[in-house]
């Protein structure tokens, strides 16, 4: 398993990739400081530390009160074949996309208000171009649908996905360049969008940039294949992976969610004592802090029970013992937690809608069949833990496989809600009624029902949104950093 790496080193690397792929050429400006912070969503020390490192490795030059000034040149098949070697994963970025931002730009859309300051900030018509200013016009434009959502993972997702699929202009290649835009043209797309959010014409606002989605996807697949083409020799595929490498999901984080899951299988059901710490340390190649620290979480979560000088056991009702692990910790993986429910709440209806159409018949059967013979859930975060299950097995998108498995490891951190939540004759009834929702999807599949499993499945993740942040809000400090609640 890998180290832990800081966040500072994945914005370098995510630097470097832009100017391994040309999309940063020698010459050009880097954006100001702030707003690089906003655009990896950090904190201005962060970036400090990540423009001295790429000064001191000769990558840009800086100069007092100006923008740092991109002083790498390669050659300009290196630049091709860092493309090539990404070109099936940049399709498949594409597709991520068209997926996940239409839903996500909606949402925010409906909490949106301030459409006059929107309007004033448009692009003026202007000449044909091959820069990208005109798509930094348009991606600075929504984002402000982005903001009401006061989600800092979207934004971050948004970011890293967007600057991976980025294709730059190479002269070189003699080829049409696929992303030649007039500034006229973002202003009339950006005036329809504007019209469309206005008058609160979701369905209409979702097609429009799926579309524009779908044909940036077209292009950018076209222009590569053409280019695989002239240029046939190319090294080995690269692959996308979001998030983990962010360092916003602690190492710990992830090893207690893979033991949760081995537990939860029935790996360990003929030992007395699950793995301790020096078994974790081996298993996993990790320090023994890491260790430690997962199976804190594990216990702070009533998963364990940890005998003194015996060893660890699976808790089986027992009170929840005293917390473990520190206090803004757990508050700031409870708020990405939130975040991540918020996201899916958004996107289940079209994950789901990816998944149910890449079964097969004989797919759809048994995953009924499955689900019919699962005993009544008895909580919530089973029926999550199924559902996700599914999503990340049919997907059949790898980087949002990629991106799901991270939600996966976050979604642990939900159990910490049982410190606050109460069993009462509400909480009870919501369990049902989530039980109740649960037992109508081997029905939809059975009968090909994409509209009626898509809504059911959706209508769980909202439901488990709006019910987790509404009871926080009672039982937890800074929520003002909770994602907001939906339309």
């Amino acid at each position: 398993m890998k180290a832990e790496t800081h966040l500072y080193e994945m914005v370098y690397q995510s630097m470097l990739t832009q100017f391994y792929n040309g999309t940063l050429r020698c010459g050009h400006s880097l954006p100001s400081q702030q707003e690089l912070c906003r655009q990896y969503n950090i904190g201005i020390t962060t970036i400090r530390k990540v423009m001295r490192m790429l000064e001191e490795n000769g990558f840009i030059r800086t100069a007092s009160g100006k923008r740092a000034v991109v002083c790498f040149n390669d050659k300009d098949q290196a630049y091709i074949s860092t493309l090539l070697r990404r070109r099936e994963s940049i399709s498949d970025v594409c597709r991520g996309l068209e997926i996940l931002m239409p839903s996500i730009y909606v949402a925010g859309a409906r909490l949106y208000t301030a459409y006059d300051k929107l309007e004033a900030s448009l692009p003026a018509a202007g000449r044909e171009t091959n820069s990208y200013k005109p798509y930094i016009q348009i991606n600075q434009f929504l984002t402000e649908f982005l903001i009401p959502l006061n989600n800092p993972v979207i934004l971050d997702l948004r970011s890293d996905m967007e600057h991976y699929a980025w294709i730059p202009y190479l002269s070189v290649s003699d080829m049409a360049y696929p992303y030649t835009l007039t500034e006229g043209y973002a202003c009339s797309f950006l005036l329809h969008v504007l019209s469309l959010a206005r008058q609160k014409q979701d369905r209409a606002l979702s097609d429009c940039l799926q579309q524009i989605y779908r044909g940036m996807g077209k292009h950018a697949a076209d222009y590569l294949d053409m280019l695989k083409e002239k240029y046939p020799e190319v090294p080995e595929k690269d692959s996308y992976h979001w998030f983990s490498g962010k360092s916003r999901i602690p190492l710990y984080t992830v090893v207690a969610r893979d033991l949760f899951k081995r537990t939860e299988m029935g790996e360990f059901d003929s030992r007395i004592y699950l793995p301790s710490v020096p078994q974790l340390m081996q298993e996993y190649g990790i320090s023994k802090s890491t260790a430690s620290n997962a199976i804190a979480l594990l216990s702070d979560i009533g998963f364990v029970r940890i005998l003194d000088k015996k060893g660890i056991v699976r808790r089986k009702g027992e009170t929840l013992p005293p917390v473990r692990l520190d206090e803004k910790k757990i508050i700031e993986h409870i708020i990405m937690f939130l975040d991540i429910l918020q996201i899916l709440a958004i996107c289940s209806n079209r994950l789901s809608s990816a998944a149910f159409s890449s079964l097969s018949p004989s797919g759809k059967k048994e995953t009924a069949m499955l689900w019919s013979g699962y005993p009544e859930p008895g909580s919530t975060a089973l029926i999550v833990q199924i559902l996700l299950h599914f999503l990340k097995k049919q997907i059949p998108y790898p980087c949002l496989q990629n991106i799901l498995d991270q939600f996966d490891d976050i979604l642990i951190w939900g159990h910490y809600m049982d410190r606050v939540k109460t069993q009462t004759a509400e909480s009870k009834a919501f369990t049902r009624e989530m039980q109740c929702l649960f037992s109508k999807l081997p029905d939809a599949l059975l009968q090909n029902d994409e509209a009626v499993f898509t809504r059911i499945f959706s209508s769980i993740f909202i439901m488990l949104y709006q019910d987790s942040r509404e009871q926080l809000l009672h039982g937890m400090p800074c929520t003002e950093r909770f994602p907001a609640a939906l339309l």
